[in-house]
């Protein structure tokens, strides 16, 4: 299994807009169902590749807030 540190340095970028609720950073993986946080560009593209493997998360990434796991299936574009 990957790790998310394998993929490299973190690329996190903070939205231009501030969102009301921490968990509107995230959704859920459609392929695999992981969630992933939008602002870290490393999961984005991981995670959007058809076929991928499924990403461990090892501690060098936010951890989702509760209410994350009801986020949208898409990253927002």
């Amino acid at each position: 299994m990957t790790k998310l540190s394998d993929l490299g340095k973190s690329t996190h970028v903070e939205p231009p807009i501030p969102v009301a609720d921490e968990s509107e950073h995230f959704y859920t993986n459609r392929h695999r169902g992981q969630i992933v946080d939008r602002r870290d560009l490393n999961q984005v593209i991981w995670h959007e590749m058809p076929g991928h493997k499924p990403l461990e998360m090892d501690g060098k990434q936010r951890t989702p807030p509760a209410g994350a796991s009801g986020a949208t299936s898409r990253p927002r574009r």
